[in-house]
């Protein structure tokens, strides 16, 4: 068999990151023929076990262009690579071939409230809030934004379908259902790990406490009660005024009468409102950040320092947060940073960096990475595979919508996908699976397997509920530009490139967004002194911009 050919993608092709290197595409020997009918994928054979996708495979380390997978009747990956026809099983299994299909791990929502997932986006107009509790309970004079929850059972199950439609096979969402995706803080569906703590309110301040300094929260959790959890996932510092920053500090040791919780097995979320030194904390610990940048935008005018973050060496996690501020499903929310990334961040991050966030850092934020978020021998057959047949293989991912998903397998099992390849791959498709149009496409929804409940059984339940999926933006979607009435559009203009309001004359970092924060004095953050801002600073903790071993 001839040796693949390996290409480097040009630097200049993508944006490069600190952690994020270009993707390096293997051109594997198999060459596929397109499809008859011009789909993504075809079923070449049926087979009487296992599974066997060919197309081009997004692996951790590459892109394999004409690579395998071999999905085992145990539904865990027994090959990834140019041949797998040595591999166990192989003569024996369905044969599905995508010339144009991307074969991705199943995407992972870091962050959602799937409790609350039957809201439309609630929108105060063009008010911006501080800290959560303004917007929660009216705090200094704010809108206090309605939030119902809509927690029965059946609505659960809405969301969960419109999480799988959309390709994902694991979520974070405090709550669950279940079937159908795994919620890797509940019921992880068959996977004998322990679930990770999801914390909303780790100060015990639900009822709204504000404190600009000291620690005098309601409850702080115990450091040794952490140190004992899998993984500890806490909302912290969600807003950008003192008040949110102090959080952190009391959560960090970072003052007296603060806890330290702060650790490997600890996922920060939202990390609006902290500095670099909170960031070099977060980073010594190895610690994580999950970051929701529709829902941020959208009520704060502000999101996390990622270029920071990034620079500092943390991995982050992308979440939806809810529909009623941010995003309806990871691909919208994987749209929303995108175009941030574009627009506002100067192309800081690779496509392969996003998809990522969306992939194996949530499996390492829960810390589920042993099972799945990736496509490794041994790894559960967590699958979802795109149509790419106009994109190249991260962007097929980034720019896809619902009718883009060819196919979504949990262990190996059909949940979701293009009508052929569900009926291939699931042996109860007529009886376990029904047929769904999505946006012109023929798919099947094994909802009835999955829930006990028909689709229209469910269909009915959620009458009033936020819809299952839309075929171009979602109805009242909640913003991705960032504003600040009186402060910045967020719009890049002559003299304001980055669109912050600071001009670029006197812009500390003119193609990278940072306006000031609240919590900075009303200064663009420069914790090291040197006039470049934190954020686009490839040293920003030690004055100068070479040498800092970062």
């Amino acid at each position: 068999m001839p040796q693949p050919t390996t290409l480097l993608l040009s630097f200049f092709a993508i944006a490069a990151t600190t952690l994020a290197d270009p993707a390096v595409v293997t051109k594997c020997a198999t060459a596929l023929a397109p499809s008859p009918d011009g789909t993504a994928c075809r079923v070449a054979s049926r087979g009487s076990a296992g599974l066997v996708i060919v197309g081009s495979i997004l692996a951790p380390a590459a892109v394999l262009e004409g690579g395998s997978i071999v999905v085992g009747g145990d539904g865990r990956i027994a090959c990834v690579d140019c041949d797998c026809s040595a591999t166990a099983g192989y003569a024996a299994a369905t044969r599905i071939e995508c010339p144009r299909g991307v074969v991705s791990p199943g995407l992972i929502n870091a962050h959602d409230h799937i409790t609350f997932t039957g809201n439309s986006p609630v929108s105060a107009g063009s008010e911006r809030y501080d800290h959560r509790h303004e917007w929660r309970k009216g705090k200094n004079g704010k809108t206090k934004l309605t939030v119902p929850s809509t927690s029965g059972a059946d609505v659960v199950r809405w969301g969960e379908l419109r999480q799988v439609l959309a390709g994902t096979t694991s979520i974070i969402g405090s709550g669950g259902a279940d079937g159908l995706a795994r919620n890797l803080d509940r019921d992880s569906e068959g996977l004998t790990h322990p679930a990770a703590d999801y914390e909303t309110f780790p100060l015990g301040d639900s009822s709204g406490q504000l404190i600009a300094s000291g620690c005098s929260y309601p409850a702080l959790p115990g450091a040794d009660t952490v140190s004992g959890e899998n993984s500890y996932l806490p909302h912290i510092s969600e807003g950008v005024g003192v008040e949110a920053r102090n959080e952190f500090l009391c959560l960090s040791g970072g003052q007296a009468g603060a806890v330290d919780i702060v650790r490997r097995n600890v996922a920060i979320t939202h990390s609006i409102g902290l500095t670099a030194k909170d960031a070099e904390r977060i980073a010594s610990q190895g610690a994580v950040v999950t970051w929701s940048p529709r829902s941020n935008i959208s009520l704060y005018g502000h999101t996390a320092s990622v270029t920071l973050f990034d620079r500092l060496r943390i991995p982050i996690a992308l979440g939806t947060d809810w529909t009623a501020s941010g995003s309806v499903n990871i691909l919208r929310e994987l749209r929303c940073a995108d175009e941030f990334n574009r627009k506002s961040l100067g192309g800081y991050f690779s496509d392969a960096a996003l998809w990522r966030m969306a992939t194996a850092i949530p499996a390492r934020a829960a810390l589920f990475n042993e099972s799945i978020g990736g496509l490794k021998t041994g790894m559960l057959a967590d699958i979802t595979v795109f149509d790419g047949r106009t994109r190249t293989p991260h962007r097929a991912v980034l720019e896809a919508g619902p009718a883009d998903v060819a196919l979504v397998l949990r262990g190996g099992t059909a949940l979701h996908g293009e009508d052929a390849l569900v009926r291939a791959v699931a042996q109860d498709a007529e009886t376990g699976c029904e047929a769904i149009d999505v946006c012109g496409s023929a798919k099947r929804l094994c909802v009835s397997r999955e829930t006990g409940k028909t689709l229209t059984a469910l269909r009915s339940a959620n009458g009033s509920s936020y819809p299952l999926f839309f075929c171009g933006d979602p109805d009242n979607e909640p913003t991705c530009v960032p504003s600040r009435p009186n402060e910045f559009t967020g719009v890049g203009r002559s003299g304001d490139a980055d669109g912050d309001g600071v001009p670029d004359a006197t812009d500390n970092c003119p193609n990278v967004f940072n306006p000031p924060r609240p919590m900075d004095n009303a200064r663009q953050a420069d914790e090291d002194g040197d006039g470049v801002g934190d954020v686009c600073d490839p040293c920003p903790l030690t004055a100068g911009t070479t040498g800092c071993g970062l």
